[in-house]
C-alpha cells in the first residue's frame, strides 16, 4: 500500500480533518473494551455520510486494503480492531434521519449514540426496545452488528428484532436497501415483503459482510411507568426457574442478574406500562417468587436509584480492572452447569478477580464471566488469556451461541463448526460478497 498516495485520496473524500495516519491517534484505535492484543491500523478514516462510506470502501476494495467499521469501541472481543488497515469509524454518522409517527418507526444514521437517540425520542413520547449498558458510547450500527441485547431483552429481545431496514454498503461499495426500502418507490416500515429477509444477513455478522450505514427501529410509546424492584436469592437452580417462568409469561421489560457468587445470587426485575398493568404484572411476579423460601424480597430502593442515573451507574464492575469477557447464550436448563463450569475454569486457573451475570430473554439467557486484570500485570493477563480460550471451547461444547464474536471467538468457531453446512455457507457468502478479501477480516472467522 502507498500509504501516502492513499491518505490523499481518503483526504478528498472526507475532508483533511476525518483522516489520519499520525501514530499517537492511531494508538487509539489499537484497542476495544476488551483484552484483545492491539493491533495496528495504518489510517484512520471518518466518514459522515453513507455516500462517503461508498467511496471509502470502494477505495480500500481497489487498493486491497482490509476496512474495519467501528462504532464507540465499547465492546470487549476486537471486532472493531485493524492491523494494517483502514479502521473506519462511523461516529460522524450521529443524526436522526426521521421520526415517523405514523409506521412507529425511527431511521438514524449508524454512528449515533444510544443516549443522543432516546434522549431525543423521550422528549417526543416515543422510546426504542432494546439499550445496551453502554449506551453512552455504544452506536445502533455496531450493536445491530453484534447482534445487541441490553435493557428490555424479555419484552424486547434483541436490537435485531428490532430492525425494521438497514441501509448496508457492501465490500465492492454498492449500496443495498433491505426490507421494504429495497422498493425505491417505499419507505422502510416492514421488515419483509419483497423476497428473503436479506437484513438478516447483516444482523450479528459483525462489519464481515458490509458497513451498516442507516438503520430503521421500532419505536414504542414512552410508558407510563417504569418501575424496578431486586430480590436476593441463595439458590441459583431456583432463580433461573423463576427467570424462565418470569420470561416465558412475559411479564417484565427485562431482568438484570448482575451478581453470581456461591449462595447468592441477586436479581432485579423492571416492568413498564399504565399503572393498572404494572400493579397486575407485579402482584403475578411477586406470586412466582413467593414460592421460592430461598428468595427473598430486597425493595424498590437500590434499583430504581440506579434506573435514574443508569447512564453513568453502568460498567460499576470495571473499578477491578480491565475485562476479557466470555459471554455467550444458552437455553435455561443449562444455566447452571454453566455457571460452575465456568467457575471451576476461572478458579483452577487461579483467576484473582471476576465476576458472574446472567441476562435473561424469552428462551434463555446471556451467560456472562468478566475476568479482570490491571494493566501491567502480564502475569494475570496471561492466565486470563488462557482461562478465557477454555472457556469459549467450553460454552460451544454446551451448545452456547457467543454474543459478540469479534476476533476472540474466531478461532474456537471454525474449530467447532468447521464442518457444518452452516459454516461452509458463511464461508460462500463471503467470498461473493467480498471477492477481495477486505472486509473486516478474521472477524468472526471469516
Amino acid at each position: 500500500m502507498n500509504r501516502q498516495e492513499v491518505l490523499e485520496r481518503l483526504t478528498s473524500i472526507v475532508g483533511p480533518d476525518y483522516v489520519t495516519d499520525e501514530e499517537f491517534l492511531l494508538m487509539t484505535y489499537t484497542r476495544d473494551f476488551g483484552i484483545q492484543p492491539p493491533r495496528w491500523p495504518a489510517l484512520v478514516v471518518r466518514p459522515g455520510s453513507t455516500e462517503e462510506v461508498v467511496e471509502v470502501v470502494k477505495l480500500a476494495n481497489t487498493y486491497g486494503i482490509p476496512i474495519s467499521p467501528r462504532g464507540g469501541g465499547s465492546a470487549q472481543e476486537g471486532g472493531c480492531q485493524s492491523e494494517g488497515g483502514i479502521v473506519l469509524e462511523t461516529l460522524r454518522m450521529n443524526r436522526i434521519l426521521d421520526i415517523d409517527e405514523d409506521t412507529g418507526t425511527v431511521t438514524v444514521q449508524c454512528g449515533i449514540t444510544f443516549v443522543k437517540l432516546m434522549s431525543e425520542l423521550e422528549k417526543r413520547g416515543w422510546k426504542i426496545g432494546i439499550a445496551p449498558s453502554g449506551a453512552m458510547a455504544g452506536t445502533p450500527g455496531a450493536h445491530v452488528s453484534r447482534p445487541g441485547v441490553g435493557w428490555g431483552n424479555v419484552k424486547y429481545v434483541s436490537q435485531g428484532d428490532q430492525v425494521i431496514g438497514l441501509k448496508v454498503v457492501l465490500p465492492t461499495g454498492k449500496v443495498v436497501e433491505t426490507g421494504t426500502a429495497a422498493n425505491p418507490n417505499s419507505d422502510a416500515f416492514f421488515r419483509y415483503g419483497l423476497g428473503p429477509d436479506l437484513a438478516g444477513l447483516f444482523i450479528g455478522a459483525e462489519g464481515a459482510f458490509g458497513v451498516v450505514s442507516e438503520i430503521t427501529l421500532r419505536m414504542y410509546p414512552w410508558p407510563k411507568k417504569i418501575y424496578l424492584e431486586r430480590y436476593i436469592g441463595t439458590d441459583l437452580g431456583d432463580a433461573i426457574d423463576i427467570y424462565r417462568e418470569i420470561a416465558h409469561h412475559n411479564l417484565v421489560c427485562y431482568i438484570s442478574n448482575p451478581l453470581i457468587e456461591p449462595g447468592k445470587v441477586l436479581f432485579d426485575v423492571n416492568v413498564e406500562g399504565d399503572e393498572p398493568e404494572v400493579e397486575h404484572r407485579l402482584k403475578r411476579i411477586r406470586e412466582i417468587i413467593s414460592r421460592y423460601p430461598s428468595v427473598r424480597f430486597e425493595g424498590p430502593d437500590g434499583p430504581m436509584a440506579f434506573w435514574k442515573n443508569r447512564w453513568f451507574n453502568t460498567g460499576e464492575e470495571f473499578q477491578q480492572g480491565i475485562a476479557g469477557a466470555v459471554n455467550y447464550f444458552l437455553p435455561f436448563s443449562k444455566l447452571e452447569d454453566a455457571t460452575l463450569a465456568m467457575r471451576e475454569i476461572m478458579d483452577r486457573h487461579e483467576i484473582k478477580h471476576y465476576a458472574q451475570q446472567m441476562f435473561p430473554e424469552p428462551t434463555g439467557a446471556e451467560h456472562v464471566s468478566l475476568l479482570f486484570h490491571h494493566p501491567g500485570d502480564t502475569a494475570e493477563y496471561e492466565k486470563i488469556r488462557v482461562a478465557a480460550g477454555e472457556m469459549m471451547d467450553t460454552a460451544l461444547r454446551l451448545g452456547g451461541a457467543p454474543y459478540s464474536k469479534g476476533r476472540q471467538w474466531a478461532s474456537h468457531l471454525e474449530k467447532h463448526l468447521g464442518d457444518s453446512g452452516y459454516w461452509g455457507m458463511l464461508k460462500a457468502i463471503k467470498k461473493t460478497l467480498d471477492p477481495n478479501h477486505i472486509m473486516n477480516p478474521g472477524v468472526v472467522g471469516l
